[in-house]
């Protein structure tokens, strides 16, 4: 069976989208794998599965999974491209939709300059105190653990360029991965950050949204009423707003195909 997809890229962060709208579309890890491969398959960090939503207060339902199978609970940067891929295949007139996700819901609306809108609640902390307690003795540096639907571990440096996050992670995986919590470090600058993620399930990526959004709401809670928060793949703002916090930021179409299942 050939399944249709697009593939779709927010700083980066790069998706293959599939649509469930018309047609469900069973997933599961195996086939999520073979797919991901970026030497046998199509390759990507994460694939959205675009459904129609279980709650009456939704417009769509979209399911999130990792390269290596495991679902994820959201992610910004894909829920960014799969709204833009959602427009453009006329499945909803250009304009703002309520996104379902097995987090939390999010509105999506179409920005400036080709741009994507997210408003989105606040993170709110990640209070495990045995957890806390052990990683104060491991890591040297300020951090803080958030939760934004997907959970965070953001660490403070002077330098992240040539630091080895990949060796990070693995000094900390023991402690990070049973609670599915991703890692990130991040620099500040005058009137803007620097940031490095590598998410459970994918490894170190090009940028990351929830990530991102972590510190940045970090600092808007700390006066700030915008900032911009740069990865590898390019930036991203996010602005203090009444409800919440609202992040702007890119999308671009890569392609579209099929593929053997």
């Amino acid at each position: 069976m050939n399944l249709n997809f697009e593939k779709w890229h927010g700083n980066g962060n790069d998706f293959v989208i599939i649509n469930s709208i018309e047609s469900d579309i069973k997933i599961n890890k195996t086939k999520v794998k073979k797919i991901s491969d970026r030497n046998t398959g199509i390759g990507f960090d994460q694939l959205i599965n675009v459904c129609l939503p279980t709650l009456a207060s939704s417009n769509f339902f979209m399911k999130f999974y990792n390269s290596d199978g495991s679902e994820a609970g959201m992610c910004l940067n894909g829920i960014r491209c799969a709204s833009k891929y959602i427009w453009q295949n006329n499945f909803a007139p250009k304009g703002k939709i309520n996104i379902q996700t097995k987090s939390k819901n999010i509105i999506c609306a179409p920005g400036r300059n080709d741009t994507v809108e997210v408003s989105i609640d606040c993170p709110s902390p990640f209070s495990e105190k045995n957890l806390i307690k052990k990683l104060e003795r491991k890591v040297k540096d300020d951090f803080f653990l958030s939760n934004i639907g997907n959970n965070h571990l953001c660490i403070n440096m002077d330098s992240i360029e040539k630091v080895d996050l990949n060796l990070i992670y693995k000094d900390l995986e023991k402690l990070i991965k049973k609670f599915d919590i991703n890692l990130s470090i991040y620099k500040k600058r005058k009137a803007s950050i620097d940031i490095r993620t590598y998410e459970n399930g994918v490894g170190e990526t090009l940028s990351c949204g929830s990530a991102s959004l972590s510190v940045a709401s970090h600092y808007l809670n700390k006066g700030f009423k915008s900032i911009k928060v740069s990865s590898m793949g390019g930036d991203l703002t996010f602005r203090d707003v009444k409800d919440g916090i609202l992040m702007t930021g890119p999308t671009s179409f890569s392609y579209k195909g099929n593929v053997n299942e």
